[in-house]
């Protein structure tokens, strides 16, 4: 078991799955995730959605993971599976997303980073607070990038001020605790207990909710 995963699962939308693997292979992920997780994920679950399931059984108690993928899981139908398995198993550390530009160019898709804590203590997966980070600038702005061309002792001294900066940004999706804006920034606070009663329908079910 690990202290830390981290992933960026492949872009393969739901029916292009079997055109790049072998016949039968969802069928054989979703029968993994209904082994190991017990949970009967959706036929329509693009592929990333097992590549954040099953790092669950890899994680010791109150490691993370961060994975950046489609933000559609955020309010597609079957992103309730989603949604329902963190409230249950995780403390939702952050949701990030930007809304001035795609952090990767040559994808033709929105994504979201997705930071999460392995917690096994409903009281305090219920207590937790949930922050909705929306970067509002270019991510350069807030993480200086580091040429390549440039002297070695130049690029040190650059990577350190990279390093230095993604430590304030991630010091401060933390330490906030109630709803945070600024010019470049924006951290919407919600208690997790909130997410998941939202989520509930009339029989006590969950059914998702749009995050």
């Amino acid at each position: 078991q690990f202290d830390a995963i981290i992933a960026n699962p492949p872009y393969t939308r739901q029916e292009e799955i079997e055109d790049v693997m072998e016949e039968g292979y969802k069928e054989r992920l979703r029968a993994l995730i209904k082994e190991h997780l017990g949970i009967n994920i959706g036929k329509r679950s693009s592929i990333y959605a097992y590549f954040l399931l099953y790092p669950y059984i890899f994680l010791k108690e109150g490691g993370r993971m961060g994975q950046i993928t489609s933000n559609s899981w955020l309010d597609v139908d079957y992103g309730k599976y989603l949604q329902e398995f963190f409230l249950n198993h995780y403390k939702i550390i952050a949701i990030i997303e930007s809304k001035v530009e795609r952090w990767f160019e040559d994808a033709d898709i929105n994504t979201v980073i997705t930071i999460l804590e392995k917690c096994s203590n409903e009281e305090e997966r219920n207590n937790n607070l949930v922050k909705f980070v929306q970067i509002k600038v270019p991510l350069k702005q807030l993480i200086p990038e580091v040429s390549d061309d440039v002297s070695d002792e130049k690029k040190w001294k650059d990577e350190e001020i990279r390093w230095k900066a993604i430590e304030e940004l991630v010091n401060l999706i933390e330490s906030v605790k109630e709803t945070y804006e600024d010019d470049k920034i924006r951290i919407y606070v919600k208690r997790q207990i909130e997410l998941f009663d939202e989520g509930l329908n009339e029989e006590g079910k969950y059914v998702g909710a749009k995050w």
